[in-house]
């Protein structure tokens, strides 16, 4: 059983403040702040070309938000921050007195239902303390959910939301409005199966991020991340059907492997 808290010590807190503030957010992230009673909420920031630049999580705190993301994007986010408030009257403050924790199994005080999925368990945020733990489980967790995020899996920029499955992971609201970024995210949803999906896949040898993998003479995806045998990795749905039979031989990293690739129900449309 995993009922201990994991201290996840690669995340930021950030506190959004000033009289804008929920109007300043609800313009250019990807989830609807203000017609939600949700507490905390997962979205995204996105370039006007719908590329996925930051991926966090937001919690309401009266008139005030806290935004959790990853480390790596901290700074590249304040900088779009500044850019974009032009005279809005919303302030930002980096919080390095609290920090963010989750458990698998239980509810803990304060905390909330991992809005992507709810086999992530509670995450919650809490004053920074000296604990420190074991985050592989969660991590592994998250591999057999497929879920990857900015910061730690890939690089701001290089994925739009939809082929991270964001759009079923409760990360974007397509009835909100603008945000930015909005319509290119539209124009993929309302066109249905995008070119490319993440899918957690298990192979019989350990692969790392950033392998290539072919079907004959094809590239159809690369590894995202991984643990041992078991991996995310985004592929061209057209191949989909070739490669969904158990321990499919594919080549990875100029080696020839098995995968065998696991579509969650949320995607059943692509299973044959």
């Amino acid at each position: 059983m995993n009922n201990k808290l994991i201290t996840l010590t690669n995340r930021s807190l950030v506190l959004v403040s000033g009289k804008d503030s929920e109007d300043f957010l609800q313009s250019i992230i990807t989830i609807d702040l203000i017609n939600n009673d949700e507490e905390m909420l997962s979205s995204c920031f996105l370039s006007p070309q719908g590329k996925l630049l930051n991926q966090f999580f937001v919690k309401k705190e009266g008139n005030h938000f806290l935004l959790d993301l990853h480390k790596k994007s901290f700074q590249t986010f304040m900088k779009k921050m500044q850019i974009y408030k032009l005279n809005s009257d919303v302030d930002f403050e980096e919080k390095n007195d609290l920090e963010v924790v989750v458990c698998l199994e239980k509810e803990f005080q304060g905390s909330f239902i991992d809005p992507r999925n709810v086999n992530l368990g509670w995450r919650g945020i809490r004053e920074k303390r000296n604990d420190r733990s074991n985050s592989d489980n969660y991590e592994k967790k998250k591999i057999s959910l497929g879920i990857v995020e900015e910061g730690e899996d890939f690089l701001s920029g290089e994925f739009f939301p939809i082929e991270l499955n964001l759009d079923y992971m409760n990360s974007i609201s397509f009835k909100k409005g603008c945000f930015i970024g909005q319509e290119v995210t539209s124009r993929m949803y309302r066109k249905g199966k995008p070119k490319k999906r993440v899918f957690s896949i298990t192979s019989n040898r350990n692969n790392k991020q950033g392998d290539d993998i072919f079907l004959e003479t094809k590239k159809i995806g690369k590894i995202i991340k991984s643990y041992e045998n078991e991996s995310v990795a985004i592929l061209k749905t057209d191949v989909l059907p070739k490669i969904q039979k158990e321990n499919t031989s594919v080549n990875i990293n100029n080696e020839e492997a098995t995968i065998t690739v696991h579509i969650p129900d949320i995607l059943k449309d692509y299973a044959i």
